[in-house]
C-alpha cells in the first residue's frame, strides 16, 4: 500500500529522494535517564503531535494539529508548545497549533491570515512574541502570541526561508534561504536592515550560538556545514563529510552543536568553539517503516537539546521513533514511539 506522504518545501529535500544511506550500525545504549521534562514531536502524516516523558520517552498523550505539522517551538517557561501546520502541496497551511504542555491538550489555533507556509519558529524572550518563517512571503513574521496577530514581517531577501533560530537575548535571528544559498541575519528588536551571507546550496537547517556571534548552516546540496561569523558577515569554517546535514542545534551553554544526517543515518556532535567532532552516532536501520525518506536509513531528522545542555532528542522519521542522546558520553540513552513521519521536536522542562 502506498503511504500518504505530505510535501515538503519545493527546494528542501530534492537531494534526499535519490540518496542512499551509507552507514548504519548499533550504537551503545545507555540506561541513564534523560532530563526531567516533556518532549513534543510533530507527526506529519498523522496530523498530530506526540507528547513524551523526557526521562523515559514513554508516551504521555497524542493531540490533533492542523494539516502536515512540521516544526515545534517551546516557550521559555515551558508552558506552551507551538506546532506549525505547513500544509500540503494542494493546500498550503497558515495556522499554528498551541499546545498546553501541563494539560497535555490543544489550547487554541493561531490563524495567520496572509502568512503562508509557516515553518520554523522560535519564542523571543518574554514569550509574548514568536518569530516564524513564512516561505511564500519570503519573510520571518513576528506574531503576538496572546493576540495571535502579525506585528510585522522581516524580509529575508531570499526564497523559501525554512528554519529560524534566535540568540538567547532575541536581538539576532538567522534564517536559511533554501532557494538562494544564503542565510538571512535579522534584527527583530530594531530597524536594522536584513543582511545575507552566502553559504552552501540549499541551506535548510540553521542554528545560532546563544551569544549571537556565530551561525551554523547545513547545505543540503553540497553536503557541508558552513560556520559563519555574524559580526563579520562571512564564513569562517567549512565542515565536510556529510550526506545531508538536515537539522542543527546549539546547546544552551554554547558548547555543543548537534547535526542530524538522514542520508548517512548518523547524529554528529561537535565542539562549537573548535568545530571538532566529539561523537558520531550511527542509528540502527532495523524496523524501518514504508514512509522512510531515505531507503535503508532510520532518517534522524529533528533535533532539540535539554535546558541543562546534557541531552539531545532526535526524531527518527524512518522508524517513527524519537531517541535521547547523552551528549557527554555519546550514546543513545532511550527510545520512544511517535506517530507516522515524526519530524519537528521540542523540549519543555515541565513534567516529571
Amino acid at each position: 500500500m502506498t503511504p500518504v506522504v505530505v510535501a515538503r518545501a519545493s527546494f528542501a529535500l530534492g537531494l534526499v529522494a535519490s540518496a542512499v544511506a551509507c552507514r548504519a550500525g548499533t550504537p551503545t545504549t545507555s540506561g541513564s535517564p534523560g532530563a526531567a521534562g516533556t518532549i513534543v514531536v510533530s507527526n506529519m502524516n498523522d496530523h498530530t503531535a506526540t507528547l513524551l516523558d523526557a526521562r523515559s520517552l514513554a508516551t504521555l498523550a497524542t493531540v490533533p494539529t492542523g494539516r502536515a505539522p512540521h516544526e515545534v517551538a517551546i516557550s521559555h517557561d515551558g508552558r506552551w508548545a507551538l506546532v506549525t501546520n505547513y500544509g500540503t502541496r494542494d493546500a498550503p497551511g497558515n495556522t499554528i497549533t498551541v499546545i498546553d504542555v501541563d494539560a497535555r491538550a490543544v489550547a487554541r489555533t493561531i490563524e495567520l491570515s496572509d502568512i503562508r507556509r509557516p515553518h520554523g519558529m522560535v519564542f523571543l524572550p518574554g514569550d509574548s512574541v514568536i518569530a516564524v518563517t513564512a516561505e511564500t512571503n519570503r519573510a520571518v513574521a513576528l506574531i503576538d502570541f496572546r493576540a495571535g496577530r502579525t506585528l510585522r514581517t522581516l524580509p529575508t531577501n531570499g526564497r523559501a526561508p525554512h528554519i529560524v533560530a534566535s540568540s538567547s537575548d532575541g536581538r539576532r535571528l538567522v534564517a536559511g534561504n533554501i532557494g538562494d544559498g544564503t542565510i538571512a541575519v535579522l534584527s527583530p528588536m530594531s530597524n536594522d536592515t536584513t543582511r545575507t551571507v552566502k553559504v552552501g546550496r540549499q541551506p535548510e537547517g540553521v542554528a545560532i550560538t546563544p551569544d549571537g556571534a556565530r551561525a551554523w548552516a547545513g547545505s543540503n546540496q553540497d553536503s557541508i556545514v558552513v560556520v559563519v561569523s555574524l559580526d563579520r558577515g562571512q564564513p569562517i569554517d567549512t565542515i565536510r563529510g556529510f550526506g545531508l546535514p538536515y537539522r542543527l542545534a546549539v546547546s544552551p551553554d554554547g558548547r555543543s552543536v548537534v547535526v542530524t544526517d538522514p542520508v548517512k543515518a548518523t547524529v554528529r556532535i561537535y565542539d562549537e568553539s573548535t568545530r571538532r567532532q566529539r561523537w558520531s552516532i550511527p542509528i540502527p536501520h532495523d524496523s524501518l517503516v514504508p514512509t522512510a525518506e531515505v531507503k535503508g536509513s532510520a532518517s534522524p531528522e529533528g533535533v532539540t537539546i535539554s535546558r541543562d545542555s546534557r541531552w539531545a532528542y532526535v526524531t527518527l522519521q524512518g522508524r517513527n521513533r524519537a531517541i535521547a542522546i547523552d551528549l557527554e558520553r555519546g550514546v543513545i540513552a532511550s527510545w520512544g514511539v511517535t506517530g507516522v513521519w515524526s519530524d519537528g521536536i521540542g523540549f519543555s522542562p515541565r513534567g516529571r
